[in-house]
Protein backbone atom coordinates (compact mmCIF):
# COMPACT_ATOMS: atom_id res chain seq x y z
CA UNK A 1 0.00 0.00 0.00
CA UNK A 2 2.63 2.19 0.78
CA UNK A 3 4.47 1.54 -2.32
CA UNK A 4 1.44 2.61 -4.23
CA UNK A 5 0.57 5.68 -2.57
CA UNK A 6 4.46 6.25 -3.39
CA UNK A 7 4.44 5.92 -6.78
CA UNK A 8 1.04 7.75 -7.55
CA UNK A 9 2.71 10.82 -5.87
CA UNK A 10 5.43 10.60 -7.80
CA UNK A 11 3.42 10.50 -11.10
CA UNK A 12 1.56 13.29 -9.35
CA UNK A 13 4.60 15.50 -8.83
CA UNK A 14 5.78 14.14 -12.68
CA UNK A 15 2.21 15.17 -13.83
CA UNK A 16 2.37 19.37 -12.21
CA UNK A 17 6.46 19.46 -13.59
CA UNK A 18 4.97 18.61 -17.13
CA UNK A 19 2.39 21.16 -16.54
CA UNK A 20 4.67 23.73 -15.12
CA UNK A 21 6.74 23.33 -18.12
CA UNK A 22 4.77 23.50 -20.20
CA UNK A 23 3.70 26.96 -19.18
CA UNK A 24 7.35 28.20 -18.95
CA UNK A 25 7.17 27.40 -22.39
CA UNK A 26 4.40 29.25 -23.36
CA UNK A 27 5.73 31.98 -21.26
CA UNK A 28 9.14 32.31 -23.07
CA UNK A 29 8.00 31.47 -26.56
CA UNK A 30 5.41 35.07 -26.29
CA UNK A 31 8.08 36.60 -24.37
CA UNK A 32 10.20 36.88 -28.02
CA UNK A 33 9.93 38.43 -30.87
CA UNK A 34 7.92 37.23 -33.75
CA UNK A 35 11.25 38.70 -35.84
CA UNK A 36 13.15 36.26 -34.57
CA UNK A 37 12.50 32.68 -35.44
CA UNK A 38 15.99 30.86 -34.09
CA UNK A 39 15.68 32.45 -30.66
CA UNK A 40 11.80 30.75 -30.51
CA UNK A 41 12.88 27.32 -31.79
CA UNK A 42 16.07 27.37 -29.80
CA UNK A 43 18.38 26.67 -32.61
CA UNK A 44 21.34 28.23 -33.95
CA UNK A 45 21.61 30.37 -37.36
CA UNK A 46 23.10 27.26 -39.48
CA UNK A 47 20.17 25.45 -38.41
CA UNK A 48 19.44 22.85 -41.16
CA UNK A 49 16.07 21.68 -42.15
CA UNK A 50 16.33 18.40 -40.34
CA UNK A 51 16.78 20.56 -36.84
CA UNK A 52 14.03 23.20 -37.37
CA UNK A 53 11.70 20.17 -38.06
CA UNK A 54 13.04 18.71 -34.98
CA UNK A 55 12.79 21.57 -33.16
CA UNK A 56 9.46 22.69 -33.71
CA UNK A 57 8.11 19.12 -33.33
CA UNK A 58 9.67 18.92 -29.91
CA UNK A 59 8.03 22.33 -28.98
CA UNK A 60 4.89 22.24 -30.33
CA UNK A 61 4.21 18.69 -28.27
CA UNK A 62 4.92 20.62 -25.23
CA UNK A 63 2.79 23.94 -25.64
CA UNK A 64 0.24 22.57 -28.31
CA UNK A 65 -3.25 24.34 -26.74
CA UNK A 66 -4.43 20.39 -25.98
CA UNK A 67 -1.63 19.61 -24.00
CA UNK A 68 -1.50 22.68 -21.57
CA UNK A 69 -4.05 25.29 -19.65
CA UNK A 70 -2.36 27.74 -20.07
CA UNK A 71 -5.00 30.73 -21.37
CA UNK A 72 -2.18 32.14 -23.82
CA UNK A 73 -1.59 28.44 -25.17
CA UNK A 74 -3.17 29.12 -28.68
CA UNK A 75 -1.07 32.54 -29.26
CA UNK A 76 2.50 30.52 -28.48
CA UNK A 77 1.70 27.67 -30.43
CA UNK A 78 0.62 29.99 -33.46
CA UNK A 79 3.67 31.83 -32.85
CA UNK A 80 5.96 28.53 -33.01
CA UNK A 81 4.49 27.63 -36.27
CA UNK A 82 4.90 30.78 -37.90
CA UNK A 83 8.71 30.70 -36.88
CA UNK A 84 9.01 27.49 -38.40
CA UNK A 85 6.98 28.38 -41.40
CA UNK A 86 9.40 31.21 -41.97
CA UNK A 87 12.63 29.25 -41.61
CA UNK A 88 11.38 26.36 -43.64
CA UNK A 89 11.18 28.91 -46.28
CA UNK A 90 14.71 29.41 -47.95
CA UNK A 91 14.01 33.01 -49.36
CA UNK A 92 12.25 34.35 -46.02
CA UNK A 93 15.29 32.50 -44.13
CA UNK A 94 17.91 34.18 -46.34
CA UNK A 95 16.34 37.83 -45.84
CA UNK A 96 16.53 37.28 -42.22
CA UNK A 97 20.15 36.21 -42.21
CA UNK A 98 20.75 39.02 -44.54
CA UNK A 99 19.30 41.16 -42.16
CA UNK A 100 20.59 39.94 -39.12
CA UNK A 101 24.16 40.55 -41.21
CA UNK A 102 23.23 43.97 -42.14
CA UNK A 103 22.66 44.37 -38.27
CA UNK A 104 25.74 43.47 -37.28
CA UNK A 105 27.71 45.92 -40.19
CA UNK A 106 25.90 48.54 -38.59
CA UNK A 107 27.09 47.81 -34.88
CA UNK A 108 30.61 47.20 -36.26
CA UNK A 109 30.76 50.45 -38.10
CA UNK A 110 29.14 52.58 -35.08
CA UNK A 111 31.73 50.78 -32.81
CA UNK A 112 34.30 51.78 -35.60
CA UNK A 113 33.80 55.41 -36.01
CA UNK A 114 33.48 55.87 -32.22
CA UNK A 115 37.23 54.28 -32.36
CA UNK A 116 36.39 51.79 -29.65
CA UNK A 117 36.30 48.47 -30.55
CA UNK A 118 33.29 47.36 -28.12
CA UNK A 119 32.99 44.05 -29.24
CA UNK A 120 36.49 43.42 -27.73
CA UNK A 121 35.43 44.20 -24.41
CA UNK A 122 32.25 41.86 -24.83
CA UNK A 123 31.25 38.35 -24.79
CA UNK A 124 30.50 36.63 -28.13
CA UNK A 125 26.69 36.18 -26.20
CA UNK A 126 26.42 39.53 -25.40
CA UNK A 127 27.58 40.66 -29.16
CA UNK A 128 25.10 38.21 -30.33
CA UNK A 129 21.72 40.14 -28.15
CA UNK A 130 23.08 43.74 -29.23
CA UNK A 131 23.14 42.14 -33.14
CA UNK A 132 19.70 40.88 -32.57
CA UNK A 133 18.49 43.48 -30.64
CA UNK A 134 19.62 45.67 -33.57
CA UNK A 135 18.12 43.29 -36.50
CA UNK A 136 14.77 43.65 -34.47
CA UNK A 137 15.14 47.61 -34.52
CA UNK A 138 15.93 47.36 -38.09
CA UNK A 139 12.44 45.19 -39.12
CA UNK A 140 10.43 47.17 -37.06
CA UNK A 141 11.68 50.04 -38.57
CA UNK A 142 11.25 48.53 -42.26
CA UNK A 143 7.62 47.79 -41.10
CA UNK A 144 6.48 51.07 -39.89
CA UNK A 145 7.98 52.21 -43.46
CA UNK A 146 5.89 49.71 -45.28
CA UNK A 147 2.59 50.34 -42.93
CA UNK A 148 3.35 54.46 -43.87
CA UNK A 149 3.54 53.58 -47.36
CA UNK A 150 0.54 51.05 -47.81
CA UNK A 151 -1.57 54.11 -45.85
CA UNK A 152 -0.31 56.80 -48.35
CA UNK A 153 -1.16 54.02 -51.13
CA UNK A 154 -4.74 53.52 -49.52
CA UNK A 155 -5.37 57.25 -49.27
CA UNK A 156 -4.08 58.37 -52.78
CA UNK A 157 -6.18 55.37 -53.93
CA UNK A 158 -9.39 57.14 -51.78
CA UNK A 159 -8.71 60.42 -53.59
CA UNK A 160 -8.57 58.65 -57.02
CA UNK A 161 -11.83 56.69 -56.29
CA UNK A 162 -13.79 60.01 -54.63
CA UNK A 163 -12.42 61.92 -58.04
CA UNK A 164 -13.85 59.29 -59.72
CA UNK A 165 -17.61 58.99 -57.74
CA UNK A 166 -17.24 62.57 -58.40
CA UNK A 167 -16.94 62.96 -62.26
CA UNK A 168 -19.49 59.40 -62.10
CA UNK A 169 -22.11 61.77 -60.20
CA UNK A 170 -21.89 65.02 -62.73
CA UNK A 171 -21.82 62.88 -65.52
CA UNK A 172 -25.06 60.95 -64.21
CA UNK A 173 -26.80 64.69 -63.37
CA UNK A 174 -25.41 65.72 -67.24
CA UNK A 175 -27.07 62.88 -68.98
CA UNK A 176 -30.40 63.02 -66.37
CA UNK A 177 -30.84 66.69 -67.63
CA UNK A 178 -30.08 66.00 -70.91
CA UNK A 179 -32.47 63.01 -70.88
CA UNK A 180 -35.53 65.54 -69.29
CA UNK A 181 -34.94 67.96 -71.61
CA UNK A 182 -35.09 65.62 -74.72
CA UNK A 183 -38.58 64.18 -72.69
CA UNK A 184 -39.74 67.38 -72.41
CA UNK A 185 -39.62 68.07 -76.12
CA UNK A 186 -42.71 67.42 -77.49
CA UNK A 187 -44.70 69.36 -74.68
CA UNK A 188 -42.40 72.33 -75.21
CA UNK A 189 -43.63 71.88 -78.89
CA UNK A 190 -47.43 71.43 -78.52
CA UNK A 191 -46.82 74.87 -75.89
CA UNK A 192 -45.31 76.97 -78.77
CA UNK A 193 -47.88 75.73 -81.45
CA UNK A 194 -50.22 76.59 -78.73
CA UNK A 195 -48.79 79.90 -78.50
CA UNK A 196 -48.60 80.38 -82.15
CA UNK A 197 -52.18 79.08 -82.70
CA UNK A 198 -53.55 81.97 -79.80
CA UNK A 199 -51.20 84.34 -81.26
CA UNK A 200 -52.61 84.19 -84.71
CA UNK A 201 -56.55 84.20 -83.72
CA UNK A 202 -55.72 87.40 -81.69
CA UNK A 203 -54.23 89.09 -84.94
CA UNK A 204 -56.87 87.82 -86.97
CA UNK A 205 -60.00 88.81 -84.50
CA UNK A 206 -58.21 92.67 -84.20
CA UNK A 207 -57.85 92.73 -87.87
CA UNK A 208 -61.74 91.88 -88.18
CA UNK A 209 -62.85 94.39 -85.49
CA UNK A 210 -60.78 97.29 -87.35
CA UNK A 211 -61.89 96.72 -90.72
CA UNK A 212 -66.00 96.89 -89.20
CA UNK A 213 -65.38 99.49 -87.64
CA UNK A 214 -66.02 102.52 -90.15
CA UNK A 215 -65.84 106.26 -88.72
CA UNK A 216 -68.95 108.74 -89.38
CA UNK A 217 -68.33 111.24 -92.19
Amino acid sequence: MADETAEQTVQILQQEATQLARQQEVDRVLKLSALDPFSILQIPQTGTPAEIKAAYRAKSRLIHPDKTAHPQARQAFERLKAAESDLMDDEKRHRILAMIEEARRELQSEWKQQEQNDQQHRSADEVEKLVMARYRKIMVDLEWRRRQRVKQEMAREGEAGRREEEMAATKRRKQEKEKAWEESRDERVSSWRSFQNKSKGKSKSAKNKKTAYKPKQ
